[in-house]
């Protein structure tokens, strides 16, 4: 079925057998997903819609008062228009909550589904720096490969600096620069040297290696949750 949109709730029919239909379908995508240890984008989306489904649950009342109300006269004492809400708006909420009764503890069980084989790889990931490590450390080379398998993937990985409402925050960014295989000359060690000598725009980078002891799909699983790995082990 693929991805459900943001707008699913309210696009087309709000007809409550046929979203069960729609979000039954989507769920089985994702299940079928996480079955090949793919993480994203499925875990993202699912908590992007529950986020979204949470949040106009929680303001019901304010959604269902924007309606559109029929005009049936005039108040001239307070000078405002006399609105008359239609009946069916009533029944379009009422459809509307059971989609989303019916929809949040399905997403919210996928959540923690994904959630759980998140735990699992990030527990079964390593982190040293290879070399000696350079006072600066905002920005370098960041390596990562999984024990069984020869692959190397090399980013060079930097820090910018964003303001939120209460403090200012990390935010990592990467790119991708080669694939190296490893081999008994071919060390971490090996390649920060050839990094170093091909790429003078860092002379002297940090340079890091994430090692992943489980076999999971490079970029849907491994990559992201290597990514938000080195984030945290960064700031701490």
């Amino acid at each position: 079925m693929g991805a459900l949109k943001n707008n699913w709730l309210t696009e087309n029919h709000i007809d409550f057998e046929y979203k069960k239909y729609m979000v039954l379908g989507y769920l089985q995508d994702v299940k079928n997903q996480y079955e090949r240890q793919e993480l994203y984008p499925a875990l993202a989306d699912v908590i992007a819609h529950y986020k979204n489904l949470k949040q106009i649950k929680d303001n019901a009342n304010s959604i269902k008062k924007g309606f559109a109300k029929d005009v049936t006269g005039i108040d001239w004492q307070k000078m405002e228009l006399i609105h008359k809400q239609e009946n069916i708006s009533d029944n379009l909420f009422q459809e509307l909550e059971m989609i989303i009764d019916f929809s949040m503890p399905l997403f919210a069980d996928k959540i923690n589904l994904g959630k759980k084989m998140y735990d699992y790889v990030e527990q079964n990931l390593s982190l040293r720096i290879v070399g000696i490590a350079p006072l600066r450390k905002e920005e370098g080379y960041l390596i990562i490969n999984t024990d069984n398998q020869k692959e190397i993937y090399v980013y060079q990985y930097g820090f910018s600096a964003l303001q939120n409402v209460q403090e200012r925050v990390k935010q990592l960014y990467t790119e991708y620069i080669s694939t190296y295989t490893y081999t008994i000359n071919n060390t971490f060690e090996k390649i920060k040297q050839e990094l170093i000598s091909t790429r003078k725009d860092l002379p002297n980078p940090a340079v890091y290696a994430i090692k992943s002891a489980v076999s999971t799909p490079f970029t849907e699983t491994l990559l992201p949750v290597a990514k938000r790995f080195f984030v945290d082990r960064f700031a701490a």
